[in-house]
């Protein structure tokens, strides 16, 4: 009788990594749906305009709450490198974080009183925001232990906005196909299947060894983070990233826009999502392929450039004509496009600036002002065409894109020499 081999210990690795990369695809898919960007994004939108009544200030301001998980998540991820829960760092932290983020969509599927519904997203924010903190943490440990990292957030990135497309256009049919509140109630039953997905996926596939409640490495690291911030580099960083993000945003007056005066059908403002999602996943593909072997100041200069010159293009697209759909799709993916270029060059830039043995802390304060200055960038947006501008979108649309090419003074802040030597660190 033979003797059957042992799977070798790279076989093991390999299908290991093989499942990891489901699950990275999966998670990331999911969770393009679970966030509010996601699936409940545009039913919301309707809601709030026509069962709740507000403009576009009052839909800003009432969705403005949601930006706070989000700015938090480095307390997520201290949370969870160093308080074990059931004896699992990650494992039992994503099963019961998205078992809460699936009560807060039930919740919202059942509720009709403004202050309740806020309430329900708001549970549903900190479930998703905490999640995603815990599943990058899983990527960044286990893409450095097999050097996988590029090839996990690729997989990441591209499923995110394959799960973009995919709610943009059904998002956008159950807003036109339902009444308000049905359409919300529908896109929120549907969505609740996301988390639980990402609960059952990520308990089953994750291996990891139990461990214990580490307070005194956590109370060491608290107290070493004064000098995580003591970079010029840093700082220089911080405020790129803070002007950036601060332009001010008319995401939600144009899509007001296009359903008063454009006269856009729901169903179509979810095509056009779906097509800048499109354009997303392509320019993610000529960022990998054209852009990311450059230097970083052209990455920055090529990022402002493109993404002015996209803002600028809405100024011909807002006046009603006869081509006004198609002017928007081709807008759509031409953002879209540059929109991804430019996130991936300021998530290099956010990377090159991390201090040495402080990475993943840095990194995700830095990703919470990126959140933080972004809301920010919306409110100020929709409170300038209400209060400044009387309802008139082109002055806000010029002004935008001024802030964004204002980032081009930044860009002597940032050495060349410091940023390859914090890079080789990284």
């Amino acid at each position: 009788m033979e003797n059957t081999p042992f799977p070798s210990q790279q076989s093991i690795n390999s299908r290991y990594v093989n499942h990891l990369v489901f699950l990275f695809g999966i998670v990331y898919f999911a969770q393009g749906i679970a966030q509010s960007g996601g699936l409940i994004s545009l039913p919301l939108n309707y809601y709030l305009k026509e069962v709740m009544q507000l403009n576009e200030l009052g839909a800003t301001n009432y969705l403005t709450i949601l930006t706070i998980p989000w700015i938090i998540k480095p307390v997520y991820g201290l949370v969870s490198d160093f308080i074990s829960l059931f004896g699992y760092r990650r494992k039992s932290w994503l099963l019961v974080l998205n078992v809460l983020t699936c009560i807060g969509y039930l919740w919202l599927a059942e509720i009709a009183d403004g202050d309740q519904l806020i309430l329900a997203l708001l549970l549903t924010a900190i479930g998703t925001a905490a999640s995603d903190v815990i599943i990058d943490a899983l990527m960044v440990e286990n893409g450095r232990k097999f050097n996988m990292i590029v090839q996990f957030q690729a997989v990441q990135w591209f499923w995110f906005y394959v799960a973009q497309i995919v709610t943009s256009i059904l998002g956008g049919w159950l807003a036109e196909m339902a009444d308000p509140d049905t359409g919300l109630r529908t896109a929120a039953i549907i969505t609740m299947v996301a988390p639980a997905i990402i609960a059952i996926l990520s308990w089953l596939i994750v291996k990891e060894e139990k461990t214990v409640m580490d307070l005194a490495s956590l109370k060491a690291t608290v107290a070493g983070l004064r000098e995580t911030f003591r970079s010029r580099l840093l700082w220089a960083t911080i405020l790129f990233l803070v002007l950036w993000n601060f332009s001010p945003g008319f995401g939600i007056p144009i899509y007001y826009l296009m359903t008063d005066t454009l006269n856009f059908s729901q169903s179509f403002i979810g095509h056009v999502g779906a097509i800048s999602s499109a354009g997303s996943i392509l320019g993610a593909w000529l960022y990998g392929k054209y852009i990311s072997n450059r230097s970083i100041d052209f990455q920055l200069v090529f990022s402002i450039l493109t993404s002015a010159l996209s803002t600028f293009s809405y100024l011909g697209a807002i006046t009603p004509t006869p081509y006004s759909g198609l002017l928007f799709i081709a807008l759509s993916f031409f953002f879209g496009i540059t929109s991804m270029t430019a996130l991936l060059a300021i998530l290099t830039l956010a990377a090159r600036a991390c201090p040495e043995k402080a990475e993943g802390f840095t990194f995700a304060v830095l990703m919470s002002i990126v959140n933080g200055c972004a809301q920010l960038s919306t409110m100020m947006g929709s409170w300038m065409l209400v209060n400044w501008f009387e309802g008139y979108l082109p002055p806000l649309i010029i002004l935008s894109g001024a802030a964004t090419l204002f980032c081009l003074f930044l860009l002597p802040n940032f050495k060349a020499k410091e940023m390859i030597v914090v890079s080789q660190r990284t």
